[in-house]
């Protein structure tokens, strides 16, 4: 039977660039307006609000479900770790 082999780095990685997307995807409102100010024109910049406006509800999903998934993935990193401390203490 093969060792299963986990990295903590991977797992620490993995929680990191989740906890970066929810960051970016809270900071979505700052980023439309910006790119509705540099877009020049007063229509296309409407339009570029009314599409982040829309996309509200679906990127408050995908940030809550990327949080908690990170959630996870971090307690299963402290899980691990807890679990080798334990070996090595002899427990």
């Amino acid at each position: 039977m093969t060792d299963i082999r986990i990295s903590y780095g991977d797992l620490d990685a993995a929680v990191e660039h989740l906890r970066f997307v929810s960051r970016q995807l809270s900071a979505s409102d700052r980023t439309s307006a910006a790119a509705a100010e540099a877009v020049g024109d007063e229509h296309l910049a409407a339009r570029v609000l009314a599409f982040a406006d829309s996309w509200d509800d679906t990127r408050e999903r995908f940030q809550e479900a990327g949080d908690a998934l990170a959630e996870r993935i971090a307690g299963i990193a402290r899980g691990f770790r807890d679990a080798d401390r334990s070996l090595v203490a002899g427990g």
